[in-house]
């Protein structure tokens, strides 16, 4: 997976965000928003609302298996998204990071493991 595929890769891995996705890309007048705003836009937020509702869990189990893809990336700045976009966010509310660990995979355990060496876990 490479960092230049990756708006594209978010569309096609989930469908039902395309309104989500329209809308951002529409606030770029046809040019394409970085992957970390699109990420930390669209994803990210849908991903925490479904960790808050905890009724989903097919969902979150392919959300966090794609995750586990971005792990496995060689790109790094695929990684990175991961890690800074995705990743880091869950670490605002103690009962999302809490969630998310259930549904983490090895790779994607690891980067929120190193995340640990840097952030505080929440305390609510």
């Amino acid at each position: 997976m490479k960092y230049a595929d990756l708006n594209c890769i978010l569309e096609k891995r989930f469908p039902h965000l395309s309104s989500r996705i329209s809308h951002y890309l529409n606030m770029f007048d046809g040019s394409s928003p970085g992957s970390h705003i699109l990420y930390g836009n669209v994803l990210s937020p849908y991903v925490k609302e479904l960790l808050k509702s905890d009724r989903d869990p097919t969902a979150l189990s392919q959300v966090f298996s794609f995750y586990e893809e971005l792990a496995q990336s060689s790109d790094i700045e695929v990684r990175n998204l991961l890690q800074v976009t995705l990743l880091e966010g869950l670490w605002d509310e103690k009962i999302l990071l809490n969630r998310a660990s259930h549904y983490m995979l090895p790779e994607t355990r690891r980067i929120n493991d190193y995340i640990r060496e840097y952030l505080s876990i929440p305390l609510d």
